[in-house]
């Protein structure tokens, strides 16, 4: 019996989400039974006089327990080692780990890789954490991929570098272009994806950070599979033919202001990013067209005194003329794709987008071992740069968290969405989804 659950993985998460929702009263009850010092810390944070305090709102509840994580449960469950405290000390600079990665998604399935990592602070105690990651992985429905990421500061934190270099050999499916219509057909289609993009950060005025970059996508080996067969798709009448290569090369401005408490898993604060690119023939587009990208999240406890998580993302994503079909703005397709749960990626695309999400995020254990989520989102969207907004595409949904680093508050996340019409996704990461 427990094998045929395990025969899908919808089956094998819902088995997953409901025994860790059983025995979450049991590890709560075994959490606080070993007391130990506290593992809360508070970030202070700007005033207007330049000096740093800590409002009512940004402390974070004291524990009463000891935090724990995965690791220290199969330490002690495995290898029978004690629990031990652990008076966290910082240590400055840049450290670097080798890890595994897996994740899964409906639309390329379960991948598995490695990535080398690397994370730290550079500044103070205070300053914002450095990060990057090179990593490639192989998903079972052939998927490749390669990747480098990060968001490197200064240790003056008076400069910032964001590089965002991609590498995906992929089959996805298309639907065309307008918001989500049941009726819309499916066309396969494949490619391989080379992004470059690269930011350059000055510091201004506290914690306003203005910059420039420069943006490179190429779809190549682009197969339309109906097209092949003589039919007409919604790639080919946008593109006025089956081609097989699109580049977009240009240049942008941005504006970023990021007043998270924790970059990885936040409880206050807000972040604010802008990006204005202008795609250009002599830049080596295939066409002139720009784009807009405005991002914004900001996330408070609710209530305040306890460590439970209201986070709300929105964010618009438009642009002018005729950019490429495949970097059109679609569901799935944001900068870290993870916006639209409830539907696959690419499932709902046109010339402009506007998002909005709202989170909540509860603790279910005392040791912050284990959370859970509740999310909904929608998404409107122009089919053409002409034409209005149409209705919202709704979603809505679930998720498990495990805590997997307790002094990052680094989570393996477990989401189920559902959208319109039986549209719905399956999600499993290493990170929130905003």
């Amino acid at each position: 019996m427990l094998r045929a659950m395990l025969r899908t993985p919808a089956r094998f998460i819902i088995l997953l989400l409901s025994g860790a929702i059983c025995v979450a009263p049991a590890l709560q009850a075994h959490a606080q039974a070993g007391g130990a010092p506290p593992d809360s810390v508070s970030k202070p944070v700007d005033t207007p006089s330049g000096t740093s305090s800590t409002p009512a709102d940004a402390i974070a509840p004291a524990d009463t327990v000891a935090q724990r994580d995965v690791f220290d449960i199969l330490k002690h469950n495995i290898l029978h080692r004690p629990y031990t405290p652990h008076a966290q000390e910082r240590r400055e600079g840049l450290h670097w780990s080798l890890l595994p990665t897996f994740s899964y998604n409906t639309v390329y399935g379960f991948a598995v890789g490695a990535m080398v990592a690397v994370a730290g602070q550079r500044g103070g105690p205070d300053s914002h954490y450095s990060s990057a990651k090179l990593g490639a992985n192989y998903a079972s429905s052939g998927q490749k991929q390669a990747y480098l990421r990060g968001d490197l500061y200064s240790k003056s934190e008076h400069y910032l570098l964001v590089p965002d270099l991609r590498w995906l050999e992929t089959d996805r499916k298309t639907w065309g272009l307008g918001s989500f219509d049941s009726d819309q057909q499916k066309y396969p289609m494949s490619y391989t994806l080379s992004r470059a993009y690269v930011t350059f950060y000055r510091r201004t005025v506290g914690p306003v950070y203005l910059g420039v970059g420069y943006h490179y996508d190429q779809f190549d080996k682009i197969v339309d599979e109906r097209a092949n067969k003589g039919e007409d798709t919604p790639f080919t009448i946008y593109s006025g033919g089956a081609i097989a290569r699109t580049v977009a090369s240009g240049i942008s401005g941005n504006l970023l202001v990021d007043k998270r408490d924790n970059e990885v898993t936040p409880t206050r604060g807000m972040y604010l990013s802008t990006s204005y690119r202008a795609y250009r023939k002599d830049a080596g587009s295939d066409s002139d067209w720009n784009e807009l990208w405005a991002d914004l999240r900001m996330y408070t406890r609710l209530p305040h005194s306890d460590r439970n998580v209201l986070g709300v993302w929105l964010y618009g994503w438009g642009t002018t003329d005729k950019p490429p079909y495949l970097d059109l703005p679609s569901t799935g397709w944001d900068t870290y794709g993870r916006g639209s749960r409830g539907y696959v990626h690419g499932r709902i695309r046109g010339a402009d987008q506007l998002y909005a999400e709202a989170e909540y995020r509860r603790t279910l254990t005392a040791n912050g071992l284990l959370g859970a989520v509740l999310f909904a989102n929608a998404i409107s969207t122009k089919e053409t740069p002409s034409s209005k907004f149409e209705n919202p595409d709704p979603g809505a949904g679930l998720g498990l968290r495990f805590r997997l680093n307790k002094h990052s508050r680094a989570n393996l996340c477990v989401d189920h969405g559902w959208g319109l019409n039986g549209s719905h996704s399956w999600e499993l990461s290493m990170n929130e989804s905003f």
